[in-house]
């Protein structure tokens, strides 16, 4: 009889340090800690500034205004006086810098400790020459 308690005690301490819910099961706290992890969408806002825009592999540097939006689901708008693009799909490197690499367009974001943003932004086009913007202190306007 002694023999059958202890093990259903026994079962009884295994079943409750298994459970799901049970804040000493270290996986299960793992789940939890991934959920509140850094995305792009933690830097929600509008961001402007000047870039350096050139045309590789002869163009000029030239400045001109630029833009970046994030929003709240982690989509990025870029806004030049020649366009607008939208992404969807950044990928995070760490939780400060973010990139995009899908041909035509590749994109690297990184934030700095003040809430600048410094940024790399290429287009390549068909005819060989690509199109560069590149801005090392862009400031949050609107959040």
């Amino acid at each position: 009889m002694k023999t059958k308690i202890f093990l259903l005690f026994t079962f009884l301490i295994l079943a409750v340090s298994c459970a799901k819910d049970n804040p000493l099961n270290s996986s299960n706290n793992n789940n939890n800690n991934n959920n509140n992890q850094i995305t792009i969408a933690n830097y929600e806002g509008t961001y402007t500034g000047k870039a350096q825009y050139r045309v590789i592999p002869n163009g000029s540097p030239t400045e001109e205004d630029i833009t970046i939006i994030i929003d709240n689901k982690g989509s990025v708008t870029i806004k030049t006086q020649s366009q607008s693009k939208v992404f969807d799909s950044i990928s995070k490197i760490s939780d400060k810098e973010y990139s995009y690499n899908n041909s035509p367009y590749i994109l690297s974001i990184i934030f700095d400790e003040a809430g600048n943003v410094s940024i790399d932004y290429t287009i390549q086009n068909e005819n060989g020459t690509s199109e560069k913007y590149t801005a090392n202190k862009l400031t949050k306007t609107v959040s």
